[in-house]
């Protein structure tokens, strides 16, 4: 007969403190390397984008403050046109030429008499001269010949 022999069973270790570490996937050290390389590159590509942004806005502005400047040299070269054209219509306007210039060329002359009528108009009279000039001194009207009929 066959003898059967039956071995004591042991318990098994216990070790409170030891807990067994979790499973971490591993990548392979090939494609880990890709990875970061792509990175990189990827890093790479996104700092010279952001420069170039940063170099083109630059160019912008400048272009634009060109743009400004040149157009504030326009605008004192107009303000300076206009005074003189304020100055000259001052001058052209001016009661003295404008009786010079009937009395020369239209053959008009002053009344020997003005009889003065009291109204809104006289507030801010100006009196005409009573001897009139010889020549005008500043230009003609457009299309006025001198000494033409």
């Amino acid at each position: 007969m066959a003898r059967v022999v039956t071995l004591p069973q042991i318990a098994p270790r216990e070790h409170p403190h030891r807990q067994q570490p979790e499973l971490v996937l591993v990548k392979p050290v090939r494609r880990a390397a890709r990875t970061h390389k792509v990175r990189r590159v990827v890093i790479y590509l996104m700092v010279i984008v952001l420069m170039g942004m940063v170099v083109l806005a630059r160019i912008a502005i400048e272009l634009e403050e060109s743009a400004v400047g040149q157009l504030q040299t326009e605008i004192t070269q107009a303000e300076h046109t206009q005074s003189d054209l304020k100055l000259e219509v001052a001058e052209l306007s001016s009661p003295q030429r404008i009786v010079s210039y009937a009395s020369a060329h239209l053959h008009l002359t002053l009344p020997g008499s003005v009889d003065v009528v009291p109204g809104a108009g006289t507030k801010n009279a100006i009196p005409l001269p009573q001897s009139v000039a010889t020549s005008p001194t500043l230009p003609l009207p457009a299309g006025e010949v001198v000494g033409g009929n």
